[in-house]
């Protein structure tokens, strides 16, 4: 073969591996196409403004998530952090603490959670899966014991501070129609906890070595990487992130929901590995994470909108995941 024929194969495949790492971004595009077609709201400011809004607690538990997945681990247990933080705050706000101690020891419980994870991981070797997944059910046990066989607790008024988090709006304005816009406050934190998940995992010494320990442990243990405290921190940070979010989604509440984690997992879990497809070597990344995030979100609105029954959103939106991950195996397939 030629020296320009191998370079031109080359460039070929070099172009369905980008082709492969897109494929998202794709299926993100041809969804709000397919949807703004279909519903002419869909792309209007005030949809978008819902959109974001609604989709910025998914976002910053799947930055959370997103860590641990990192280090090689999952993390069932998002949603136990997402609503203990939520139970703990609630409950100290309804005793007449401050919002900053409310706040504070919500964030403990979730580094808690997080420690208790990664004990069994680390110390005793238990598969995250496995570890997690018990959390999953000790946590859900615990939040019936402590609401009375899950009852909701509803504060009749909360510090103001408090429901700012999740209610309080970045800005609002109205339309030529006189539609009222509001874009909320926890899409700037959402944005914020991004921002700095992503310059802590590609711009640091921390998460180069979270990477390598998810990626090659053995060469990692090799070249000095304490790979069980790396473990360890993976899961404190998503304990503690996801702990937020529940405070974020209580103050939307203005109370505490038992289970209400539980809308979170399986989403946050789709948006990570999805989001994993735009690197190359399938790690996982902040902005593919927000980019599944808002696949989601974007889905979610657009069935509404089309009036699909909530039962078949499911099955639509589980549908569109498979066409996803097979998108991008069959280029990779393609260009071996």
């Amino acid at each position: 073969m030629s020296k320009f024929s191998r370079t031109g194969t080359r460039s070929l495949f070099n172009g369905k591996t980008d082709l492969a790492r897109y494929s998202t971004v794709l299926a993100l595009v041809a969804v709000i196409i397919v949807f703004s077609i279909v519903s002419p709201i869909f792309l209007t400011l005030p949809n978008i403004a819902n959109i974001l809004s609604q989709s910025a607690i998914l976002a910053i538990v799947a930055i959370g998530l997103t860590f641990v997945v990192a280090s090689g681990g999952i993390d069932l247990s998002i949603a136990v952090s997402y609503d203990l933080g939520a139970m703990v705050a609630i409950m100290l706000l309804s005793a007449g603490f401050g919002w900053i101690p409310a706040i504070l020891l919500g964030l403990l419980a979730g580094a808690l959670i997080g420690l208790f994870n990664g004990f069994f991981v680390v110390k005793v070797k238990i598969t995250p899966f496995l570890v997690t997944l018990g959390t999953l059910f000790i946590g859900e046990s615990i939040q019936k014991i402590m609401t009375h066989g899950g009852e909701p607790i509803f504060l009749p008024s909360m510090d103001e501070a408090f429901k700012f988090l999740g209610s309080g709006s970045l800005f609002v304005f109205e339309s030529l129609e006189g539609t009222r816009i509001d874009f909320k406050f926890s899409i700037l934190i959402a944005l914020l906890i991004a921002i700095i998940a992503h310059f802590v995992l590609k711009r640091t010494i921390f998460g180069r070595h979270l990477y390598a320990v998810g990626s090659q442990k053995e060469a990692a243990h090799l070249s000095g990487v304490p790979i069980k405290r790396y473990t360890l921190y993976a899961f404190v940070l998503s304990g503690v992130i996801c702990a937020f979010a529940g405070m974020i989604g209580a103050s939307v509440l203005t109370g505490f929901t038992p289970l209400s984690g539980q809308y979170f997992l399986m989403d946050a879990i789709g948006a990570v590995f999805i989001g994993s497809t735009l690197n190359r070597n399938g790690y996982t990344n902040i902005t593919g994470t927000l980019i599944g995030v808002l696949f989601f979100g974007i889905v979610a609105n657009g069935l509404n909108l089309i009036g699909l029954n909530f039962y078949w959103q499911a099955v639509a939106r589980g549908l569109l995941i498979f066409l996803i991950l097979a998108l991008n195996s069959s280029i990779s397939s393609r260009k071996e």
